[in-house]
């Protein structure tokens, strides 16, 4: 799963991407990175940055809550966690087929955190590009009105751990190619079998990762110390 990472800076984000001001409905200020990112309901100081095609073809850039609210559902709230979907599901489970077919989109990331199982604790890690680039989260996106109220909500697609990282944890989300991202965020692409060819496991030497302190585990703690090796 991926229940933890770090989300980028506004500015980051827009050179990497090449997106405008102009392409950016509602932003606001501009943001700052955040380095201990957890989903959540209900409170949109804490929505995170995405990038899907607009209407027009183009890319832009809002801020979504990262917890998918089904189009669907009756109440602004849902019981069961659906900030990941599981590629084993993905195309066929109610939250998130639809949007698998007609709504994805890529959610920026510097990086994200994972545990591993030990006798003594959970030992925090923290996962990052080989590179030092941006990573672009194969996500999707939802949007649920009720009332006069309108919910923007997406998940992380994840599914089995790299040969390198398999040992520590067994799961990651799927990091998109530059190559593929494009044809992720096409409106056109609503054929599902055709989306999913599109998640390649992760190759082994692109994502680097190491120990970071517990620190990281209280979703309250945030700063760029968190990533830092121990």
């Amino acid at each position: 799963m991926c229940g933890r990472y770090v989300s980028p800076e506004q500015a980051a984000i827009e050179r990497q991407w090449h997106i405008g001001r102009d392409n950016q409905p509602k932003l606001g200020e501009p943001f700052a990175a955040r380095y201990n990112v957890a989903p959540q309901q209900g409170n949109p100081a804490n929505y995170v940055p995405a990038i899907r095609q607009a209407e027009d073809g183009g890319l832009e850039l809002v801020r979504l809550q990262w917890w998918l609210l089904p189009f669907w559902s009756k109440e602004a709230r849902i019981k069961y966690a659906t900030f990941n979907a599981r590629v084993e599901t993905v195309a066929k489970a109610a939250s998130f087929r639809e949007p698998f077919k007609r709504r994805r989109c890529i959610i920026p990331a510097l990086g994200w955190y994972e545990w591993q199982e030990m006798p003594s604790g959970k030992l925090p890690w923290y996962l990052h590009g080989a590179d030092g680039e941006l990573l672009a989260f194969a996500g999707l996106w939802d949007r649920w009105e009720g009332g006069s109220a309108a919910i923007e909500s997406c998940s992380i697609i994840v599914g089995p751990a790299n040969a390198a990282f398999g040992k520590i944890y067994d799961r990651m989300p799927f990091v998109l190619s530059p190559e593929r991202t494009d044809r992720w965020l096409e409106r056109k692409l609503t054929d599902a079998g055709s989306a999913m060819e599109l998640l390649q496991p992760n190759p082994e030497d692109a994502i680097a990762f190491h120990r970071v302190s517990a620190r990281v585990s209280n979703a309250r703690n945030q700063g760029a110390d968190l990533v830092e090796a121990v």
